[in-house]
């Protein structure tokens, strides 16, 4: 909605504009002498299906599962082998399945939950891995489901189009119709101050207005550093073209991100995974591997090729609304995520039983993103002790 106040600029429109130019952030700006860490969070809206992470809790009982697609990875760890078993070597030695009882069967609250509980686990983890990056949480595409109230001074930044943040990390043509960097900070500043009454009067409507004048302003002030965005997009088998549009853009864009210095990316991918009938598996691995692996594998393996990615703590997670029940594939009370990182220990605490439930002392979402703060070595413990201890 806009406000009368600021004319036809809504709030989106605010973050569209400047909130994808305040991604610029280089990584050079953050803890130089640290090790840069960052979390990728893959949704799958409507669910994923438990035969990807735990493969052997249906082999010749369900989801068309056999002794010929299952692979195990060791440490009672059994995935599909068409999907998650074909991923390199490294990301097959340092994956793990991390169980999640959640306890919703219905979509918003299955949705929420894995993000919240009230407040943003995202943002609240976002923000306790500190750094000086403009943008600390960014949303490819789509803001992810759960709360998104600012947790520390972070919010998200929705990334629609990656070519603002192209240009402003030197990856892009000058443009001449855009004001010199120090000259759009000003002009920021002043309209900051020109808006400060409404804003302090209006904290929570206005919030968003306020985060991104800051951010904007703050990657304005950072340096630039040469960025060649055409041999990224093409090691992915993309185009040029910056928006961001379907799954694999998505991934292309958490890349830069990455690059940028954000902490956490979220990705939401808007296929229905809601696999009603899906009684064989079929429709949810053919889904897996023409729509998430083949972008997914390009990036993990950049991880390990890419001078710059390669010095990084990037940690991945595959996870959806719930896992499909039995025997109809349809809404189960739990969720078992798939983790993949440098310091993730190959392993599972979500291997369900041929019912799909999770065992009585396996814990919640929130647990789950303790594993995730401790897999990315985030200072402190934000969400508590991690209960997984699936990490090296």
């Amino acid at each position: 909605m806009s406000d009368p106040r600021f004319g036809h600029l809504s709030r989106r429109g605010l973050l569209k504009g400047l909130g994808a130019l305040a991604g610029a952030s280089w990584l050079g700006t953050a803890h130089a002498a640290e090790e840069k860490a960052a979390v990728i969070s893959i949704f799958l809206s409507g669910g994923y299906n438990a035969l990807f992470p735990s493969a052997n809790s249906f082999r010749n009982k369900a989801f068309g599962v056999n002794d010929g697609n299952v692979k195990s990875l060791g440490s009672n760890l059994y995935v599909d082998a068409g999907s998650l078993g074909s991923l390199d070597d490294f990301s097959l030695r340092h994956m793990a399945s991390i169980g999640n009882r959640h306890g919703a069967t219905d979509h918003a609250n299955a949705q929420a939950l894995n993000y919240g509980d009230g407040r943003s686990f995202a943002l609240q983890l976002a923000a306790a891995m500190g750094g000086s990056a403009a943008i600390k949480a960014a949303s490819m595409g789509r803001m992810p489901p759960g709360p998104s109230s600012a947790e520390g001074g972070v919010s998200y930044q929705l990334i629609n189009d990656m070519g603002s943040t192209i240009r402003a990390l030197g990856g892009g043509d000058p443009d001449p119709k855009l004001p010199a960097r120090n000259v759009a900070s000003e002009a920021i500043m002043r309209a900051t101050a020109m808006s400060g009454g409404a804003m302090g009067k209006n904290p929570g409507s206005l919030v968003t207005f306020k985060d991104g004048y800051a951010t904007a302003v703050d990657t304005l002030r950072k340096p630039v550093q040469p960025f060649v965005f055409k041999d990224m997009a093409a090691a992915y088998g993309r185009d040029e073209k910056t928006a961001v549009r379907d799954f694999a853009s998505k991934v292309v864009g958490a890349e830069l991100m990455v690059r940028a210095g954000a902490n956490l990316v979220t990705i939401t991918d808007d296929f229905n995974w809601d696999s009603h009938g899906d009684t064989d598996g079929n429709n949810v691995r053919n889904m897996m591997n023409e729509r998430i692996i083949p972008p997914l594998k390009t990036f993990l393996g950049r991880l390990r090729t890419d001078d710059q990615l390669k010095s990084m703590n990037v940690v991945v997670i595959l996870h959806g609304d719930f896992s499909r029940s039995l025997p109809g594939s349809d809404h189960q009370p739990n969720m078992t995520a798939t983790v993949i990182g440098k310091y993730v220990k190959t392993g599972s605490t979500g291997n369900t039983n041929a019912d799909v439930a999770l065992g009585p002392n396996v814990p919640g979402p929130k647990a789950m993103w303790a594993y995730l703060a401790k897999a990315a070595r985030c200072p402190g413990e934000p969400f508590g002790p991690n209960p997984h201890s699936l990490v090296l």
